[in-house]
């Protein structure tokens, strides 16, 4: 461990902390301004620890969520899911590069097409190949934030689920 890598994972530390407290906000605009910020956050952290692909794809996701507050839809969204697809093909390096593009396309999806269990379930498909990928990257707030995320993403299918079967 020395002190670039330590810097390293405080800025995703930084990004994580941003995350989370986007997620606080009361307003989409300012949770969306909060979000993209992470992104750009996670975007450089993932450039310095030499992933181009994730860098990229959290570079697009933050566009994405600026246009959002202003565009919505089937084009907007398979526009944005295009480009994933054609960026996470350009910056390929390796196999492990398919995680994080299956993982934004499983979100977006999710978040534009989706509602209810099916929304949860494809944003639950896209943490957990955010996981596995931030492990294999070495982002250690990336495998928190992520590990986080699939839990309580499971904790509320988990939750949904039994209330929808009870009644």
């Amino acid at each position: 461990m020395n002190l670039e890598w330590l810097g390293i994972q405080l800025l995703g530390g930084v990004a994580a902390l941003i995350g989370v407290l986007a997620f606080q906000c009361r307003h989409d605009v300012r949770m969306l301004m909060l979000l993209s910020g992470s992104c750009l956050l996670w975007s450089l952290h993932f450039l310095l620890l030499a992933q181009p692909t994730a860098a990229l794809l959290n570079l697009i996701t933050a566009a994405r969520n600026l246009v959002g507050m202003h565009c919505h839809g089937v084009w907007f969204a398979s526009g944005f899911i295009s480009l994933y697809l054609f960026t996470g093909g350009v910056s390929w390096q390796s196999s492990w590069d398919i995680l994080p593009v299956i993982a934004v396309v499983s979100g977006s999806v999710g978040v534009f097409f989706f509602v209810g269990l099916p929304m949860r379930g494809a944003l639950l498909v896209g943490s957990l190949l955010w996981l596995v990928f931030n492990w294999q990257a070495g982002s250690l707030p990336g495998v928190i934030m992520m590990g986080a995320d699939v839990l309580s993403n499971v904790y509320r299918i988990f939750r949904w689920g039994k209330l929808n079967t009870t009644h």
